[in-house]
């Protein structure tokens, strides 16, 4: 097998270094705060000796695998593993796992945030049948679910998080994520402080400390910094829009139906639903069709 690395193209948050000093002096005490000398050298120490940055998922690809640009990009968006019922939102774990398998017995791709961006913006190749993964929330079933079954199957996938809610009752602990962080089989990304809508804060200000802060946590937690958001129930405003590219965000995940293109607005990427509704027939449709079938 051979490793291939998506290039890791950061601008760092080139503008969130203004914007933090900004935030602290207007949110004293409400716990944003910049890292301190030992932790930036605890980040750097860890960048160096894995290769990769904490949180970047590492691609595993066979050296045969051929290469394209497609015509589009299935974003499968997934929550919650479990059995509850009558929950859209939910997978069971052996639907789950039977999906993975379908994917990696019809040759598919797996591809991460990276790979996703530049194809969209720059139109660069992706290996043949790609797809996107991504999970949202940060439950415990995360870790206990999907992660092993990910790491069976050597596919790179990503974590958007809400930070606020870690260490909660059913969600993962600070520990495991930063287990996770360091296996690199996993790309860990913000979903906010505590999952507002965004567009419904009363201020910019409140808008930004849900997105900045949220980002100061995964770099003091996990030394991840992640230029890749997802919106909380899909909401944003021209506003949230405004502070993300201020910051240095590089990609946007919505939850509007569709598949990412070459030219797709890089902020407002369409992702696509999966739970336990959607049977073999309907998950196939989702990985190859803009107008799948709703459920």
């Amino acid at each position: 097998m051979l490793v291939k690395r998506a290039g890791y193209k950061r601008k760092w948050l080139l503008g969130m270094a203004g914007t933090f000093m900004t935030l602290s002096l207007l949110c004293a005490g409400c716990g944003f705060q910049g890292l301190t000398g030992t932790e930036k050298d605890t980040v750097s120490s860890q960048q160096e000796e894995s290769g990769l940055p904490p949180g970047e998922a590492q691609v595993v690809r066979d050296d045969s695998v051929k290469y394209s640009v497609p015509e589009g990009v299935s974003v499968l968006m997934y929550h919650k593993v479990g059995d509850e019922k009558h929950n859209g939102a939910v997978i069971s774990a052996r639907n789950f796992e039977r999906q993975m398998k379908y994917l990696k017995d019809h040759q598919y791709h797996p591809i991460t945030m990276q790979e996703l961006h530049d194809f969209v913006t720059e139109g660069k190749a992706l290996p043949s049948k790609p797809v996107c993964i991504t999970f949202d929330d940060g439950y415990e079933d995360s870790y206990t679910v999907v992660y092993p079954i990910m790491k069976k199957y050597r596919f790179p996938w990503t974590l958007f998080l809400i930070t606020g809610m870690v260490d909660q009752p059913g969600r993962m602990t600070w520990g495991q994520l930063k287990e996770m962080a360091d296996s690199h089989t996993v790309t860990i990304a913000n979903h906010t402080v505590f999952h507002p809508h965004l567009s419904q804060l009363k201020s910019r200000g409140e808008k930004e400390k849900e997105i900045l802060n949220a980002e100061n946590t995964l770099v003091e937690k996990l030394g991840v910094r992640s230029p890749w958001i997802a919106y909380p129930y899909g909401d944003y405003d021209k506003e949230v829009l405004q502070i993300c590219k201020k910051a240095g965000f590089e990609l946007g995940m919505s939850m509007s139906d569709g598949r990412a293109h070459n030219g797709s607005d890089p902020f407002t990427i369409r992702r696509i639903w999966i739970g336990n509704p959607v049977d073999d027939k309907h998950f196939e449709d989702r990985l190859i069709h803009d107008n799948f079938v709703k459920l």
